[in-house]
């Protein structure tokens, strides 16, 4: 740095120009000292960056700045997870559910009579198909509290027994309706008029049918006064319930027999092939109680060895057939 040259002021007062000089001379200094140092300080106090050194091009272009390395952030490995094992629990040794014992129930088969004394059937009761159990055998096919026929008997050539005369909405065979007709006729020329309160009855509709006796009067009676399912005449198509014309139901009577159409059938029926099933005092032969309304026709050359011998109807078919 050039010194500073003072020249003195004129007048009295040199010395206020070397007061002043001395001062000009300390402020210079502070500022060059000042100067000297503000290189080596940065922007915000601290020390400032070195460049780094560059060897000048040849050519004259900037060199690039070196591009720097960017170390990737390691992508962070997840801690696995661990699943525990399940604990297997070993199955139970499956118990089989037992199952219920099937009671075997051997196909009704007809046999010889099961007790000594047979055919006296009152109070036994058995399922033992009849040995006559085709439609054709419909005049010798053995029905008691012991013989039945099949749950699928069913006759298809019913027809209603309006047909013959009567009130209808009853199913009877159609080969019955001839001698029905005439029996009927006969009854009404005798002034004991007829009338039917039931006919053929399938096997279902007699289940139907012993249930409301066993609601009526309790089972044991019922067993007295009505077949159990396949053990009923009217299954068969050929077997009528009759009462008189205009009358009551025949079991409301202390005795239809006694009255004009009852006594009527009872001296008449067998001549046009109908007989009665369940006499009067017969329980130990037939295993049911006196019907004088209930009557099974089997033809009037059959119906007319019935009434001959005295016996049964079911006395008669077992002996016979």
């Amino acid at each position: 740095m050039t010194g500073i040259i003072v020249r003195p002021a004129p007048g009295p007062t040199l010395l206020n120009a070397i007061a002043y000089a001395a001062m000009a001379v300390i402020t210079l200094v502070s500022w060059n000292l000042l100067l000297d140092l503000t290189p080596s300080l940065g922007r915000d106090g601290g020390p400032a960056p070195i460049a780094p050194s560059a060897t000048p091009d040849p050519t004259g272009a900037q060199s690039p700045r070196p591009t720097p390395t960017v170390t990737p952030t390691p992508t962070p490995t997840a801690t696995p997870v661990v699943t525990p094992s399940p604990v297997v629990t070993p199955s139970p040794t499956p118990v089989p559910t037992p199952l219920p014992t099937p009671i075997v129930t051997p196909a009704p088969t007809p046999t010889s009579p099961p007790m000594a004394g047979y055919p006296l059937p009152g109070g036994i009761y058995l399922d033992i198909l009849t040995a006559h159990r085709g439609y054709g055998d419909w005049a010798i096919s053995l029905l008691d509290t012991v013989y039945m026929l099949p749950s699928g008997y069913y006759p298809g050539d019913l027809v209603d027994t309006g047909t013959a005369g009567l009130n209808g909405g009853y199913p009877i065979r159609a080969f019955v309706v001839p001698d029905l007709r005439a029996m009927v006729d006969a009854a009404r020329a005798a002034g004991a008029p007829l009338a039917v309160v039931s006919a053929f009855r399938s096997h279902d509709q007699q289940v139907g049918t012993f249930n409301h006796w066993v609601s009526v009067a309790g089972y044991q009676q019922a067993l007295r006064t009505s077949a159990r399912p396949g053990h009923s005449e009217h299954q068969l198509g050929t077997t009528l319930d009759f009462t008189s014309a205009g009358g009551a139901a025949p079991w409301e009577y202390t005795d239809w027999a006694t009255t004009p159409a009852g006594a009527w059938m009872r001296a008449n029926a067998w001549r046009y092939g109908f007989v009665m099933s369940y006499p009067a005092g017969s329980y130990a032969q037939t295993g049911y109680d006196y019907e004088p309304w209930h009557y099974r026709y089997v033809g009037r050359e059959l119906a007319a060895a019935i009434a001959a011998s005295g016996l049964t109807p079911r006395e008669f078919l077992w002996m016979s057939f």
